[in-house]
């Protein structure tokens, strides 16, 4: 019989902010390079992405940098909690199938 494995739900929110983070650090990147030619400040102004990218990119970075540390040291500090409530759900289980022999 298979038995249910403990569930942290941060992780969840760990891969999301993961890839967010990883896009807008990509984005952040390609505004840099196409900023550091002379055509790419005029390129940069049809991009309404990269134009946000400039304006708001670093601080948009750093928020989502601290998104991720806090979800990762909340991930760390319930590890054991998930656990325990995880082997507290198997408890009955075992308990039905000694009761039952």
């Amino acid at each position: 019989m298979s038995q249910k494995k403990a569930f942290n739900p941060f992780y969840v929110l760990l891969v999301i902010l993961g890839v967010i983070f990883g896009i807008t650090a990509c984005l952040y990147g390609v505004m840099t390079v196409k900023m550091s030619t002379a055509m790419g400040v005029a390129a940069n102004a049809n991009s309404p992405v990269l134009t946000l990218m400039s304006e708001h990119g670093l601080t948009i970075l750093l928020v989502e940098l601290a998104l991720l540390g806090v979800a990762c040291f909340a991930a760390m500090a319930t590890d054991s909690y998930w656990m325990k409530e995880g082997k507290k759900r198997e408890m009955p289980k075992a308990e039905s199938r000694v009761s039952n022999e």
